[in-house]
């Protein structure tokens, strides 16, 4: 079976990387963007690192993140003090009371994610993309700089852009555990997540992308389906970055990184780089299927 490694958002990444994990399992290794990750009412929070976790897990919210029908009874009574739109279920607290717990010990983001995703009984690798701050930044066409809860929560992705920032990649560390992985890896699969708010932080790595660069099969799937983005703010950010949301546009912003791309039916460039599927996963066997046919690409 072949070695793969998946890069990773949130939800758009997370649906995908059921139906890899079903198909691949302790061949696999997802490495998860943590430039969304803050500190948030008194508990550090890797909310992508816990979407996919939660998501390789089956116990997902019904909008993909959280856990099912989990209540909201400490939130309901922090409202009384603070008056937060961050909703954080009682279970998924006890998660990131868990790795604030852990990070206060000493223990290393890596470390923590490898015993949170144990007990939860997944099989493949999640890595954080470093132990290190990195912080994505946005800033809107109004002079405001944003964390990116404070955008994409609080003001719902509403703010039109000038520029986006990941804070601390410069300085950040990558694992050479994480880089070997790469480089041992016989297919390199980058999800449908935002390109610029969910993998970018990832790229903003420079030994992360100069790996990439150095592979022989990276392949991206589209974020866009006719013109529009499946899901978030992705095609607004592409407009406000200069980017066109399709795949002449994507093709600009992995310049160099990847050398096959995926889209939905209708929306290819018709080079010969570009692969037409079904890239709106309804069910898990509609990213089973797409994950079986990337794994066989040659």
């Amino acid at each position: 079976m072949k070695k793969v490694t998946y890069l990773s958002g949130g939800v758009g990444g997370a649906k995908f990387a059921k139906g890899l994990y079903k198909t691949s399992l302790n061949k696999l290794s997802i490495i998860v963007n943590t430039g969304d990750d803050e500190h948030i009412n008194g508990v550090s929070l890797s909310p992508d690192i816990d979407t996919v976790i939660y998501g390789l897990a089956g116990i997902e919210g019904e909008f993909g993140w959280g856990i099912k029908k989990d209540k909201f009874t400490v939130h309901q009574h922090l409202n009384k003090f603070l008056n937060t739109n961050f909703m954080i279920g009682d279970k998924d607290l006890a998660t990131n009371l868990f790795r604030n717990q852990m990070l206060h010990e000493g223990k290393t983001l890596t470390e923590i994610t490898n015993e949170i995703k144990s007990k939860f009984n997944i099989l493949c690798e999640i890595i954080p993309m470093t132990d290190d701050k990195v912080s994505t930044k946005l800033i809107t066409k109004q002079g405001e700089r944003l964390d990116f809860q404070n955008y994409f929560v609080q003001k719902k992705g509403k703010p039109r852009l000038k520029n986006i920032t990941y804070k601390g990649s410069s300085q950040a560390k990558v694992s050479s555990k994480l880089i070997r992985t790469i480089k041992k890896s016989d297919t390199i699969i980058i999800g449908p997540s935002n390109p610029y708010l969910s993998i970018g932080p990832i790229l903003s790595l420079r030994k992360i992308k100069d790996a990439l660069i150095q592979h022989e099969n990276v392949i991206v799937i589209s974020p866009f389906i006719n013109n529009n983005a499946i899901k978030g703010p992705s095609k607004k950010n592409f407009i406000d970055m200069g980017l066109t949301a399709d795949i002449r546009g994507i093709k600009k912003f992995y310049k160099n990184v990847a050398n096959k791309y995926i889209v939905h039916f209708g929306d290819s460039d018709n080079l010969s780089n570009t692969y037409e599927e079904n890239i709106l996963f309804k069910t898990i066997e509609d990213s089973k299927k797409l994950a079986t046919k990337l794994l066989n690409y040659e």
